[in-house]
């Protein structure tokens, strides 16, 4: 039985986050493109299919929580998991409303954040 391979965007400053997760991203098949800023987010979205966006919360530039809903405008079913390095439950809270996936804070560690992307991949094959 052959799975449907995956595309993971990772969107964060510097590569931390897509090099800890390559590994297991490559063991179940899927493929990761990297970007480092909101521009690049919304071009890759647009030009190519992306079943999970999973981006730093601290990535759009001055764009503030405008961000996930401009993205949220061009692909309304993308499941979005957004990283912080802090917990912030205010932040959190704000972020929450835009209708993202999930919330991850870094410091919980890469296999909660397996868990999210694993969830939200099954979603997005729905």
């Amino acid at each position: 039985m052959t799975e449907k391979c995956s595309r993971l965007l990772i969107a964060e400053h510097g590569c931390e986050l897509a090099q800890g997760l390559s590994s297991w991203l490559v063991e179940q098949g899927h493929q990761c493109k990297t970007v480092d800023n909101i521009k690049d987010v919304l071009m890759t979205l647009q030009n190519e299919k992306i079943n999970v966006l999973v981006m730093d919360v601290h990535l759009p530039e001055d764009m503030g929580y405008e961000a996930i809903s401009i993205i949220k405008g061009l692909h309304r079913k993308l499941p979005i998991i957004i990283t912080a390095d802090e917990n912030n439950p205010e932040q959190e809270s704000r972020i929450r409303q835009k209708g993202i996936f999930y919330y991850h804070v870094n410091s919980f560690g890469l296999d909660e954040l397996i868990l999210a992307i694993s969830n939200a991949l099954m979603r997005a094959a729905q």
